[in-house]
């Protein structure tokens, strides 16, 4: 009886430790920010979305607070993100977003003010007949806590859309 407890009382511990660990990555400021019914994300207070029209893609532009703007664009038969033309040090971190995998892609860029590239690829949000729903998003920032700013901004990104 004593060792059930223990082991309970040893589980709800570490679910408990690892919900604080997740909650902790973003911090506590931050708002939640709607892409329209696509996705939600954590994000600096005074970040917005601004939707506009590509094609069939539904998108838009991240305006995150402090200056930076990342291009985003939902729909079918997006293209994996590459090393951007005129990029160099190329990384790429394979993560998952909410629970889908995906992408993100670090380079650094000769614009002066903005050398830092930073992008997200998750190539199937949802499947249906017509095939994957996609999400790309991606920008150039200044610096490299802004980088770190908006791969933030990614790893808490929520899914809402559902065909």
């Amino acid at each position: 009886m004593n060792t059930m407890r223990l082991l309970a009382t040893s589980v709800v511990a570490t679910l408990l430790t690892f919900g604080a660990a997740q909650a902790a990555d973003v911090p506590a400021n931050w708002v939640e920010v709607a892409a329209g019914n696509m996705f939600t994300m954590k994000a600096p207070p005074g970040t917005t979305f601004e939707r506009t029209r590509v094609g069939d893609a539904f998108s838009g532009t991240i305006h995150v607070a402090g200056g930076s703007d990342l291009l985003v664009e939902f729909g079918y038969h997006r293209e994996e993100l590459k090393n951007p033309a005129g990029g160099a040090n190329p990384s790429v971190q394979k993560i998952d977003i909410d629970a889908k995998p995906g992408s993100i892609i670090s380079a650094t860029m000769g614009d002066a003010a903005h050398p830092r590239f930073v992008g997200l690829h998750v190539p199937a949000v949802e499947n249906d007949v017509f095939g994957p729903l996609s999400l790309v998003i991606n920008g150039q920032v200044a610096k490299v806590e802004e980088e770190a700013t908006v791969k933030q901004i990614y790893r808490s990104i929520s899914f809402g859309y559902k065909n």
